[in-house]
């Protein structure tokens, strides 16, 4: 755990086999900012990892969508294939694996064509910032309203 501030920093001070209560999550990326009934999950690289949590456990009600869009530079690159497939069989739900380094995959007649009421939707966003960057843009685009896009950013 990196310390990035005054309670990540004391966990790294704390002794091995210290008992440690944690409550939340209180970010962006919780289905509490949900909505609307239709979901779009965008995830790149370890961004899946927040956004997985979700395709599982975000509430659905008959007629909902949940679409997860996964972003990745190779097959070798993929984390919880096996696992997220079996997910959206169980949920109705449906995952998009989008691979290589092709920059039009995100632009938005791409996302419009994977996605056509994209603008009707609570989109959910965790990924690498240039990734990111050009999801945010597209959003713009599409007429996505800025309170719908719930973004997780994060850096090394």
């Amino acid at each position: 755990m990196k310390a990035l501030g005054d309670g990540s920093g004391g966990l790294q001070r704390l002794e091995a086999g210290t008992w440690v209560v944690a409550e939340g999550p209180y970010g962006a990326l919780t289905a509490a900012r949900r909505t609307r009934p239709n979901v779009l999950l965008v995830a790149g690289g370890v961004g899946i990892t927040p956004l997985r949590a979700l395709f599982e456990t975000m509430p659905l009600a008959p007629g909902d969508d949940l679409l997860l869009l996964y972003r990745a530079r190779g097959p070798e690159h993929v984390l919880f294939w096996d696992e997220l497939q079996r997910i959206a069989r169980r949920r109705g739900a449906r995952v998009h694996l989008l691979l290589g380094d092709d920059p039009h995959c995100l632009t938005p007649a791409a996302l419009h064509r994977m996605v056509p009421d994209y603008a009707q939707r609570d989109v959910y966003l965790c990924g690498p910032a240039g990734m990111a960057d050009a999801v945010r843009r597209s959003s713009a685009t599409l007429g996505l309203p800025a309170e719908h896009l719930h973004e997780e950013r994060f850096a090394w």
